[in-house]
Parts: C-alpha cells; structure tokens; sequence
C-alpha cells in the first residue's frame, strides 16, 4: 500500500522537530556529531526550515491574493457584460443595419476576455458617432459610464493576470523550499538513525519511529 503524501504543514513540523530538538539535546548532539552533523551543520536545517516556512507563507499570501483579484474579475466582468448586452439591443433595434458593421455587431458578442475587450471596445467608441442612439438613453455621459465599466473590467483583468503569475512563481519557490528542506531532513535522518541507533528514545525525540532503527 503506498502511503500517502504528507502534507506541507505535516513536512515543516517533521522538521522542526528533528531540527530544534537536535540542537536542544547535548546528548543527540554529541552522537550525531561524531557522524559529521555539527552544530553548524545543524544550523543548515534551521536555515533551510526558515526559508521554507517563509515560502510557504508568501505562497499562502499569493493564494490569498489571487483569490481576491479573480473575485473582482468576475464582478467586474458581469457588469462589463451586461453594459455591452445592454448597448447591443438598443443599437440593433434603433440603429440603421448599415451601421451595425461599423459598431462591430455582426455576430453573437464574444466570450473570450480578449475578444471581448476588442469588440467592447469598439462598440462603446463608435457608438458616440451615432446621434440616434441617444434618443433612447445613450447619451454622452451615459456611453462614459457604461465604457467606465469595461475599463475596470479590463484593469481587474490585468490584476488576475499580474496575481495568477505572482500565484505561480510563489507556488514554484515553495515547492523549490520544500524540496531543499526534505532532502536535507531525510538525509540527516538515515544519519541520525546510525548514530542514535542504541538510544531508540532519542530517535523518536527527533520524530523517527523506533521501529526505523531496526
């Protein structure tokens, strides 16, 4: 049966406590010192753990931040939506058909965000050029409110971007942390079970199983 992966909070305590209570006992120290893990050695885990710890915060952080832009993404793009809907009917059934191609409304309105942004974009400019939509609520300040709304859709687009990038690079130095701490922990754990291998309750003060020594 393959036992499952520990999780990220389960690796810094597993190390923490082989580190700290490392240093905190003479007597380990002593034995584990004849086999080449010194203080300064030791104090090798110590950095590795604080610099994981701290990954791992900046990661949750990140996450965190992520989460947030992606909700005011989609706030913003459901009002950006419904402007766009909203300003599409009217055109279409108060504007000449002529004009529809120079308002970019020659097929269904797109769903890609990029796509949007375009035809959006286009709609709300060119829909100043026309006087007659205006008789039916789109005047001057009313297309400069609407095309506000795209305009925050298109900046909380570019924060989810910015937050989902600063998510990854995070995700990608925890996972860098980690791997450097549990590389150096099992390591100094083979060690360690050679050195303490007649003190079996010193193994299990590191957080090694008894058993693990046999």
């Amino acid at each position: 049966m393959t036992r499952p992966k520990s999780t990220i909070a389960e690796q810094l305590a597993a190390a923490e406590v082989a580190v700290n209570n490392s240093l905190a006992d003479p007597e380990i120290m002593a034995l584990v010192g004849e086999y080449g893990y010194t203080n300064e050695k030791l104090l090798e885990g110590t950095q590795l753990f604080a610099a994981a710890q701290a990954a791992v915060a900046a990661q949750e952080q990140a996450a965190g931040a992520q989460q947030g832009a992606t909700g005011a993404f989609k706030i913003a793009q459901a009002e950006a939506f419904d402007a766009y809907q909203a300003l599409s009917k009217v055109a279409r059934a108060a504007a000449p058909k002529s004009a529809l191609a120079g308002l970019g409304l020659t097929g269904p309105m797109p769903r890609s965000t990029a796509a949007f942004q375009t035809a959006a974009r286009s709609l709300f400019t060119n829909a100043a050029s026309l006087p007659t939509l205006a008789e039916y609520g789109y005047t001057a300040s009313k297309l400069q409110a609407e095309t506000a709304k795209l305009t925050a859709f298109e900046e909380a687009n570019r924060r989810q971007e910015a937050a989902k990038g600063a998510a990854q690079q995070a995700t990608r130095e925890q996972d860098a942390a980690l791997a450097a701490l549990n590389k150096w922990l099992a390591q100094y754990v083979k060690i360690a079970r050679v050195a303490l291998r007649s003190k079996r309750e010193l193994l299990e003060k590191l957080g090694v199983a008894a058993r693990a020594a046999a």
